[in-house]
């Protein structure tokens, strides 16, 4: 995963001929592919997205993205996530939840200095109902980020996924180590979202239809 802060990208589009931002490369960020309105900049549509989900957007000074961005013009990223810092503290993150195959995406808001558990309000999973809540641990991006999500029915908990990666400084060979050794990630992801789903369904869980289908 690659970590943007969304006010240097025209400046990181220049510096490597391995990523680029609204064109052809390697690896690219495409501003359509992300939250809210493609004509308005992301870091406008992340601050009034923590707005309208109940938080302080006029104390955010700068935007940490944590994300899969296109990778050889294909794109597919589960969740991004949004660091978004007052000063130099990591106040808020906004998790943007994409389903599959719906492709309908749905945010969450965490106060990071005071993280509550998020009811469920979007259908991801055919093999998780709605009836739960996320609990969250997360460390915002530093030599290490780490967000654990805990799927949690009452005092049980049904799932968890961890997300815990190790910093790399940005440079061109970086990406292009990353590019070696992960040449596919965002079809890697589908694969292994759809593989994983196939050993559920073989095993006979149950399975929750989409709620407004």
């Amino acid at each position: 995963m690659l970590a943007l802060d969304l006010d240097e990208l025209e400046m990181l589009d220049a510096s490597s001929r391995l990523f680029a931002v609204n064109r052809f490369a390697p690896l690219s960020l495409h501003r359509k592919d992300y939250l809210g309105d493609c004509d308005v900049p992301l870091k406008t549509a992340v601050i009034e997205t923590v707005n309208q989900l109940g938080g302080d957007g006029i104390s955010i000074g700068r935007v940490m993205m944590l994300t899969q961005v296109r990778c050889f013009g294909f794109y597919f990223s589960p969740v991004n996530f949004y660091f978004c810092y007052a000063a130099s503290n990591a106040s808020y993150l906004v998790a943007e939840v994409t389903n599959t195959p719906w492709r309908e995406s749905h945010c969450y808001l965490i106060d990071l200095e005071n993280p509550q558990p998020s009811p469920k309000a979007h259908h991801v999973s055919p093999f998780m109902g709605m009836a739960l809540d996320y609990h969250w641990k997360i460390k915002a991006p530093a030599e290490r980020a780490l967000v654990h999500i805990e799927n949690r029915q009452e005092k049980s908990k049904l799932f968890d996924a961890t997300l815990n990666l190790e910093r790399e400084n940005w440079h061109s060979r970086a990406l292009g180590r990353a590019l070696l050794r992960w040449p596919v990630m965002t079809l890697s992801i589908v694969r292994g979202i759809y593989w994983q789903a196939l050993r559920l369904w073989v095993k006979s869980v149950p399975i929750y239809p989409h709620p407004r289908r």
